[in-house]
């Protein structure tokens, strides 16, 4: 198995007559945050049938942050002189649910609620990358390694099942406008609980027996720059020439010999990364595969929640607890006037296009 895709975006929206296009939702952003400030809870916003929480904070720029299950989006109280004046950062489960292309079309269509003023995006961070269960990396491999970065960094894990500890990747370019980074994404998704990754390299040939390997290169936008990389479309169109930069001349590992460095035989294994091509189609089982995902972690949060508060409360059953939980419930609801059905509806809504 070998796929390749994009893994994150983060893009800027630069927008014409943004303040006075977007300045009835600044305000409310605004009232929402400053409210969350100081009762301490964060509020939630409908729009265009996403469910959105406003935070209490934001970013250097961006008094207001945003977010669903599926994207953050900043916003900015003003126009900036050298910065847009929307930040957005695609989370990794809606890029593989849709693919790139599908994801910030579907974005599109929803930003739509905002304005109807012409707007260009501009990326400022894209992160592609290569799994494989074809590929094993060892820590010999850095020997071999032959980058135009200056700084390499090398990653261990402790083994919970092996005595000593077990390499699980390493990193060049630490600092840098471009990483990259080489890692067990199989033991990485043992953390992050990103198990849906597993449906999609089901879907996509994967041995199960095997680590799956992953090389992913995070690119600002100083370098994206130099590949006259500006939009996401140009992103898409030059994805491919891209990659052979990466893996052909940025960063290749390579056998250590006697030989001038310029003469050492790539190793067989970067071969197979360097052939990677784009051929992921995203699958709706894999939309359906992050939300439950979801559900679970929620699940498995709910159940600690349910013992502790069991504990302090020294009950006796799971069924004095639970019937604690349903009336402070009610009560909840009643304190903020809404009912079960329309808090159950606004909580489906924290998709984009939800179905």
């Amino acid at each position: 198995m070998i796929l390749k895709g994009f893994d994150t975006l983060e893009f800027g929206l630069n927008i014409e007559n943004y303040e006075s296009s977007l300045r009835p939702h600044l305000d409310i952003f605004k009232n929402f945050k400053e409210e969350a400030q100081e009762t301490g809870v964060e509020r939630t916003i409908i729009l265009n049938n996403v469910s959105l929480t406003v935070h209490r904070t934001g970013k250097r720029f961006y008094p207001y942050r945003l977010s669903c299950d599926d994207f953050i989006i900043f916003f900015a109280d003003k126009e900036l002189k050298t910065n847009s004046p929307v930040f957005v950062h695609f989370l990794s489960g809606y890029i593989w649910s849709f693919g790139l292309a599908g994801a910030y079309q579907n974005f599109t269509e929803w930003f739509k609620c905002f304005t109807d003023s012409y707007y260009r995006n501009q990326v400022s961070r894209a992160d592609i990358c290569a799994d494989s269960d074809s590929v094993t990396f060892k820590q010999i491999d850095t020997k071999g390694v032959i980058t135009r970065a200056r700084k390499k960094e090398d990653c261990f894990v402790s083994g919970e099942y092996t005595n000593g500890r077990k390499f699980s990747g390493f990193r060049v370019g630490i600092g840098g406008p471009l990483l990259a980074r080489i890692y067990n994404k199989t033991m990485e998704i043992q953390k992050s609980g990103k198990d849906w990754f597993k449906q999609i390299w089901r879907e996509h040939g994967w041995n199960e027996d095997k680590d799956v390997w992953r090389v992913e290169f995070q690119l600002r936008r100083e370098v994206l720059k130099e590949f006259a990389i500006h939009t996401i479309e140009d992103l898409l169109e030059k994805e491919s020439g891209l990659w052979a930069y990466l893996t052909r001349e940025w960063f290749t590992i390579r056998q250590p010999s006697r030989d001038n460095v310029s003469r050492w035989k790539i190793k067989r294994k970067w071969v197979v990364i360097q052939k990677a091509g784009m051929e992921y189609e995203a699958s709706p089982l894999t939309r359906e595969m992050v939300k439950q995902v979801n559900f679970q972690q929620l699940l498995d949060q709910g159940r600690g929640i349910l013992l502790s508060v069991a504990a302090i409360g020294n009950h006796e059953s799971i069924e004095e607890t639970t019937k604690l939980f349903q009336s402070w419930t009610e009560i909840g609801l009643d304190k903020k006037n809404t009912s079960f059905q329309e808090e159950k509806e606004r909580r489906r809504k924290k998709f984009l296009f939800n179905d």
